[in-house]
């Protein structure tokens, strides 16, 4: 019986990222959308204090990349290989591709991610530019992530109103099993989404999407009585909980006082099953 041959760039390179069964990557991507974002005024003094903790891998931008390769340590590298519109749109488009798979790995990326646009009039030239990344991808040997949203939280997610309005009583969890799914079906080994806010109904995007799924950290959050840092990692132990492959916390994480703090109980209970109380211990 023959066996299938897994590209070995391509194993080695998730390994660089997957060093524990689930992993904790920081994303610092968004000056590409908002310009200077509070926290990422310095991205090679942030990638200093990243590379000291127990977070495995970054996601940034080409231009960042470039100046923060020095300074990587043993970090994985996640490249953000497409964009368009900014904060300063006045219209939402689909993004374009900025480099190929081929560029990211003479970049020294060991994984690539796009986002994929599903409820907008430019869905179907966003589909395709996934599906054309995914073929590329494929090629050499780059896991490929897609970051894709239900259309509901788009409007959230990138803090404006452009984007068309949610559907009346509109079914999170089913909006984002189904996009999480076709982006998979189009060709994303890794899906990048929000969480949906339960357990069960997010344990039923990861089963049913066909790709390890990451959870994006979103908008700054606030928990009871104002304590982020226990809404945080509560959401971290659901994510946990509910089958994902990791978490990509970025401003909740690199807007905190005590980052190197947070990103290790984080680690604490992505890497280690901690419960969400003994984390906390680490931010003492």
């Amino acid at each position: 019986m023959k066996t299938m041959t897994v590209h070995p760039g391509r194993s080695i390179r998730l390994r660089r990222i997957w060093k524990h069964p689930r992993a904790v990557i920081i994303p610092y991507d968004h000056g590409s959308y908002s310009g200077v974002v509070p926290g990422l005024e310095d991205p090679v003094r942030l990638t200093e204090r990243i590379a000291r903790s127990n977070a495995d891998a970054v996601l940034v931008t080409p231009g960042v990349l470039r100046i923060i390769a020095p300074v990587l340590g043993q970090l994985g590298v996640v490249l953000r290989i497409d964009g368009g519109h900014t904060a300063y749109a006045t219209a939402p488009t689909d993004y374009h591709s900025i480099l190929t798979p081929e560029d990211a790995l003479r970049l020294g990326a060991d994984a690539v991610i796009v986002f994929t646009f599903i409820g907008i009039p430019e869905e179907p030239s966003s589909l395709q530019r996934l599906g054309r990344t995914a073929a590329d991808a494929d090629l050499w040997g780059i896991p490929l992530i897609a970051e894709v949203l239900a259309p509901g939280y788009l409007n959230n997610h990138f803090g404006t109103n452009l984007f068309p309005r949610p559907k009346r009583n509109a079914d999170m969890v089913e909006e984002t099993r189904n996009v999480s799914r076709i982006a998979v079906e189009t060709g994303a080994e890794f899906i990048k989404t929000r969480y949906t806010g339960d357990i069960p109904g997010f344990r039923s995007v990861v089963e049913t999407c066909g790709a390890p799924v990451i959870v994006a950290g979103g908008p700054k959050l606030s928990g009871p009585h104002g304590n982020t840092d226990a809404a945080l990692l509560q959401l971290a132990h659901d994510c946990m909980r509910a089958g994902a492959a990791g978490i990509i916390f970025g401003r909740n994480v690199w807007q905190h006082p005590k980052m190197e703090r947070l990103i290790n109980a984080i680690c604490a209970i992505v890497h280690e099953e901690e419960s969400v109380q003994s984390a906390q211990k680490l931010l003492r």
